[in-house]
């Protein structure tokens, strides 16, 4: 078996490992502290991040969808599959932040504000999306509503970015379009822990590929074998 497929989730794993080293210094030491919301502030470089390695798990769940209803290429399913789980593990931990940022700011664990309540329907439609993988037995059946949910989940995602924009909630609209509104200083950590969440979704996600395509093969030698 050739290791190239294990080269891409090596070599963005060893990015994301040296992000994930030096963004602590950045966001606490090198950055300054918000004035109004003091410390708590610092939640915001991974919670957004986060939101963004979300926003690409989604989206790429979203494409090969598409691609799988269109080619009925089994590949796509396992991209669309592999993409939606690693976008559900960045989904878990925007709601896990979120909670941790809200509480010395707003006084509460949670508000159902609008941008929050969205990402927890989108994190329930993600998390429907793997409960079918496993009660559905036939394996084409599966893959086609897994992709039609895919879909219909990634279109809750423009809803849930553009949400401060689109009602009042109780987020910051720190992100305004393509400007975003920050000091140089935070500025540079919030585009370095942007990056580095980037690094480590696509580690993960070429991880996930490379083992999903492992066990494929597995399966496919066992059934030889049996024949």
């Amino acid at each position: 078996m050739h290791r190239r497929p294990y080269i891409l989730p090596f070599v963005f794993g060893m990015l994301a490992l040296i992000g994930l080293a030096i963004a602590p210094y950045l966001v606490f030491v090198y950055a300054g502290i918000e004035k109004e919301m003091g410390l708590a502030q610092k939640i915001f470089y991974y919670h957004v991040s986060s939101a963004f390695a979300m926003y690409i798990g989604f989206s790429l769940c979203f494409v090969f969808s598409i691609r799988y209803l269109w080619k009925r290429d089994k590949r796509c399913d396992l991209w669309a599959a592999c993409s939606a789980e690693v976008g559900l593990l960045f989904c878990s931990l925007v709601l896990l932040t979120g909670p941790i940022w809200a509480k010395p700011v707003w006084g509460a664990w949670w508000v159902w504000d609008a941008q929050l309540t969205l990402t927890l329907v989108l994190w329930l439609i993600f998390v429907a999306y793997f409960m079918l993988r496993t009660h559905i037995e036939d394996p084409v059946q599966n893959a086609r509503f897994r992709a039609v949910l895919g879909i219909v989940g990634f279109l809750n995602v423009p809803f849930i970015h553009y949400a401060t924009k689109l009602w009042r909630t109780h987020h910051p609209e720190v992100v305004r379009g393509e400007e975003i509104g920050l000091p140089p200083d935070m500025k540079t950590a919030f585009f370095f822990c942007v990056l580095t969440f980037f690094m480590l979704f696509f580690a993960l996600l070429f991880k996930r590929v490379s083992v999903e395509k492992a066990r494929d093969e597995l399966e496919s030698l066992k059934a030889e074998m049996r024949a």
